[in-house]
């Protein structure tokens, strides 16, 4: 038996004799203390899990018991600090007739060194929490036994008596003293949807790091400054710098049924939610909007339906849905020029339009581009393409039309190799249907891009390797709603094909990575904001988390591993020189002397010639390969 298994044993059977010696009917003294026999002690604590049994009022004053666990279910003895914040949820309308809910602050107690009120440690991983003096009245709110209330535990951010930090960790509970089951509470987003741009969000030195945190100091009864309560707070950060349309609501407010008012924004229309947004309105003075002093007649305008149809892309997606272009057959012969078959489907009614792109009158532009070379990131640095309306195809009937694409480049010995193609395209819509680009008042809607590969015969599912994906793309700017030169938004696999290895890095530049079209130093400079024209910048979650954005491989592993894909290229520098792969991608953010001197000792070659830099003598594998000591895998991401 180990060192631990025999701590566990011996933990466990003093457990079991004061339990034991409960049961002959002894009074511990401790009113509340829950007595069970506890879990195993937690011997090592990655995670902190709060679970809080109940909230108990006695003469007006509460007391919250919960249970401290680790990732394994094993209990935390010992926590040497615990912050108990107390609020109250006012129902819809309560404070007026159009009035949202609202949340009043209590109070927030903290025990460390001092405690206001009483921490009992009962040594079995369970905890209570008696507070100083009763809620009501307290920061001059009164305590409504009916309405629901919240308790939030925050524990962590310091160490137990060993020396084991505590990670920290928030939780909320709601409950109603009037009753066991609570009947309404206001829950409008998740954390996970904010991390999905934010990563790990939290906030007042990491200490809280829930929207349910959040929102039971940031109310009128807490922040002095209205413009400090939580949804006027939020909308107004998210004015400038928003990576998609601000006018789509659903983006944060995602419709998911375990948030019990997940449809407020939309049927709840308050001047203070609203106008965190429409800044340029003044209700009172009637500047931008008729005059409106209170909320009573929102709803009478803005109802769910009509508020839900502006602050979305409904009336787009329909009209969307109506035309899907795909790529059906491709090859190429040895001159490099490309036979590819183009499909214009109707996805709304599932049939083909019989006519080809020429004579489509909703077709306000469509283009299929082609490179050649997956497995060397392609010949050139720009794709060939073709503009669909303004070419005749040589065939097509039944929806499929074809065309060719000449002048690419096909390096001998590549023979075998693979393509690119990619197509994209705009439409014309009015009304949520496809109409005459003439038409008057017609909107031009972007479709979305798509890629594709294919070999000297065919089609093939054999292509460029993928680093990012649209998905996590989407993650912070939506399902391909960022695009790029007018029409492009396949991040996954479109832009590399111009935005390639053969784009040329700035030699005289301090840092030359950050200077490269080329897609993998765009998009690393890009984010964090080291390319010209984006130094403002402000990247939402922690830039040295790879993993918000990269990809797993085919066999399961991140492509941020090391070693780098063999396609990956060195960086070609305009005068000449280049430097080696990984070399070159860690120095988007790794720009140091120090650093580029440690690269330089382990085989990297800065400013070199292309076979010195091709030559595979980086040894960065050894130290920050998969299972080495500074695994890049383990130090990206950040936490």
């Amino acid at each position: 038996m180990n060192k631990f298994a025999k701590i566990r044993t011996q933990f466990s059977l003093m457990l079991a004799l004061v339990s034991l010696l409960s049961a002959c009917g002894g009074d511990n003294g401790q009113d509340g203390n829950p007595g069970e026999p506890a879990k195993p002690p937690a011997l090592t604590i990655t995670s902190l899990n709060i679970m809080v049994d109940k909230v108990a009022m006695t003469d007006g004053i509460a007391q919250v018991d919960f249970q401290v666990s680790n990732q394994d279910d094993e209990a935390v003895i010992g926590i040497p600090s615990a912050t108990f914040i107390a609020a109250q949820l006012l129902p819809q309308g309560y404070t007026g007739a159009g009035n949202s809910s609202e949340w009043q602050h209590f109070t927030a107690e903290t025990c460390a060194t001092t405690c206001p009120g009483s921490l009992t440690d009962h040594k079995n991983g369970h905890y209570s929490y008696i507070f100083s003096t009763a809620f009501n009245g307290m920061n001059g709110v009164t305590f409504m036994p009916e309405a629901t209330q919240r308790m939030v535990v925050k524990i962590g951010g310091d160490k137990l008596a060993d020396n084991t930090p505590l990670p920290i960790t928030n939780q909320h509970y709601d409950w109603q003293s009037s009753g066991s089951n609570v009947a309404y509470t206001r829950n409008l987003v998740t954390i996970e949807t904010c991390n999905s741009c934010h990563s790990n969000l939290a906030f007042h030195g990491s200490r809280y790091n829930q929207i349910e945190t959040c929102v039971t100091c940031h109310n009128s009864k807490k922040v002095s400054n209205p413009a400090d309560i939580f949804p006027q707070m939020i909308h107004s950060k998210h004015l400038t710098g928003f990576p998609q349309p601000i006018s789509d609501c659903q983006t944060c407010h995602v419709d998911k049924a375990e948030l019990t008012e997940q449809q407020n924004w939309r049927r709840v229309p308050t001047m203070q939610a609203c106008g965190a947004c429409h800044t340029q309105i003044n209700f009172p003075a009637g500047e931008g909007h008729p005059v409106q002093t209170d909320n009573s007649n929102c709803v009478a305008c803005h109802n769910a339906d009509w508020t839900a149809s502006v602050h979305s892309d409904e009336a787009k997606t329909a009209a969307l849905m109506q035309f899907s272009p795909s790529i059906t057959s491709a090859s190429m012969d040895a001159n490099g020029t490309v036979t590819v078959a183009v499909k214009l489907m109707n996805p709304a009614t599932g049939t083909v339009y019989s006519e080809s792109a020429d004579k489509l009158k909703f077709i306000n532009d469509l283009r299929v581009y082609a490179n050649w070379g997956t497995s060397f990131d392609y010949a050139t640095r720009s794709a060939r393409s073709i503009k669909l309306p303004e070419s005749t195809p040589i065939s097509g009937s039944n929806g499929i039309y074809t065309y060719t694409i000449a002048g690419l480049t096909v390096p001998a010995g590549t023979e075998t190799d693979h393509g690119g193609l990619a197509i994209q395209g705009r439409v014309c819509a009015k009304d949520k249907v496809l109409v005459d680009c003439t038409t008057e008042l017609a909107e031009v809607l972007v479709i979305k891009s798509s890629h594709s590969y294919f070999d000297m015969a065919a089609l093939s599912n054999e292509g460029r390797r993928s680093v990012v994906s649209n998905a996590s793309c989407g993650n912070c700017h939506g399902d391909q709603k960022l695009n790029i030169h007018g029409s492009r938004n396949d991040l996954d696999g479109q832009c590399q094909l111009c935005h390639n290895a053969n784009m040329l890095a700035d030699a005289t530049a301090a840092n030359p990575s950050i200077t490269s079209f080329d897609f993998k130093q765009l998009i690393h400079g890009i984010h964090t904001s080291q390319f010209t024209g984006f130094e403002s910048l402000n990247y939402p979650g922690k830039i040295g988390n790879c993993a918000q954005c990269h990809v797993n491989d085919t066999a399961g592993i991140s492509t941020v591993a090391l070693p780098l894909n063999s396609a990956v290229q060195p960086l070609a520098l305009n005068n000449g020189t280049f430097t080696s792969p990984i070399a070159a991608v860690c120095s988007n953010c790794h720009s140091d002397t120090s650093t580029h001197n440690h690269m330089a000792q382990q085989g990297a070659v800065f400013a070199g010639t292309k076979s010195d830099a091709t030559a595979g003598t980086e040894t960065c594998a050894f130290c920050h390969g998969q299972g080495g000591v500074a695994d890049v895998l383990k130090v990206h991401p950040i936490n």
